[in-house]
């Protein structure tokens, strides 16, 4: 792969006027849809959440690609594009979709090489890949690794504990659940093959694992009320 020259490079103007086109393609999706669709049984799974893990993507696959020596431009316009077809596809195609979306955003709006646009199309395609992560790039690898770690951690954990809430769950089911953030958490650390990774998801694990213990000492009397 034919990494980005200097004329290439993504000025924070473009990288402004990307992030626009993105969140305002999520929120076209999301209202144009009139039955609704599977990312919109609660309320954080808007085109404002999508968004909002998007960032959360963006700044985790930075931080991957600072320390691993990968190219920090196709990492970051692949995370931005990542999720754009969330909404208006099925889960199967959203990332081939999403991919096709950012190639003709970008051939139509910026001066890019075609190689340069064509890497990201594939970055994106490749997001939703369930093998070996060393079968991949590093771009890819970064994307990947940090679209897992954001499920995790004490994000992980609040989005857990809101869907409990819209659904109106017990609170004493908050330990068994959360156990539940723990199970990704470690899955993901299996999966992920870059140290920054893996460093990360170590210490998101962390937090979750501490926050059921502390949970647990509170709670216990409660659960045990409550237990068939």
């Amino acid at each position: 792969m034919d990494l980005p020259t200097e004329e290439e490079k993504v000025s924070s103007g473009d990288f402004r006027q990307m992030k626009e086109f993105v969140h305002n393609q999520l929120i076209f999706s999301t209202e144009n849809d009139p039955d609704g669709n599977r990312m919109r049984w609660y309320p954080w799974h808007s085109a404002d959440y999508r968004f909002i893990h998007t960032l959360n993507v963006i700044d985790i696959s930075t931080k991957i690609a600072e320390k691993e020596s990968a190219n920090i431009d196709l990492v970051r316009v692949s995370a931005l594009f990542h999720d754009i077809a969330k909404f208006s596809s099925s889960q199967k195609t959203h990332a081939q979709d999403g991919a096709n979306i950012a190639l003709k955003h970008l051939t139509e709006n910026f001066n890019f090489s075609e190689n340069f646009n064509n890497t990201v199309h594939q970055i994106i395609s490749n997001h939703v890949y369930s093998g070996p992560l060393n079968d991949l790039s590093i771009e890819s690898q970064c994307l990947i690794e940090a679209d897992m770690i954001d499920k995790i951690g004490a994000n992980g954990c609040s989005l857990l504990l809101l869907r409990m809430g819209y659904e109106s769950r017990h609170p004493w089911e908050s330990s068994k659940n959360l156990q539940k953030v723990i199970t990704r958490g470690k899955e993901t650390l299996s999966k992920v093959v870059s140290d920054t990774a893996y460093s990360i998801c170590y210490q998101r694990l962390q937090r979750t694992i501490w926050l059921k213990e502390w949970l647990d000492d509170e709670i216990s009397t409660t659960s045990d009320m409550y237990s068939e």
